[in-house]
Parts: structure tokens; sequence; C-alpha cells
């Protein structure tokens, strides 16, 4: 049960930050969105291995 409560917290925190930086990133300027969202689909893609 405890452990249950500490994921749940986790996932909480996880989606808060998550909806934090959205807000932030939607106030950024139009071509420094797109770098960072580019730059991040690419680190992505490295990660993950699946490069084409």
């Amino acid at each position: 049960m405890q452990k249950r409560v500490i994921v749940l917290f986790d996932l909480m925190v996880l989606a808060g930050f998550g909806a934090y930086m959205a807000m932030t990133v939607l106030r950024l300027p139009d071509e420094l969105r797109h770098r960072l969202f580019a730059a991040s689909l690419g680190m992505l893609v490295r990660l993950t291995g699946m490069a084409g």
C-alpha cells in the first residue's frame, strides 16, 4: 500500500511538472519553440536507437 502511494505521488509530481513545462514552452516565440521541439525529438531518437 505504501509503495502505491509513493508511486502515485511521483506520477502526480511528474504530471504537474509536465504541465508547468508545457505552459512555459507555449509562451516561447515560435522559432525557439520549434528548435526546442526538434532538439527533443532528436534526443528521443538517439536514446531509443530508432534513427532511420
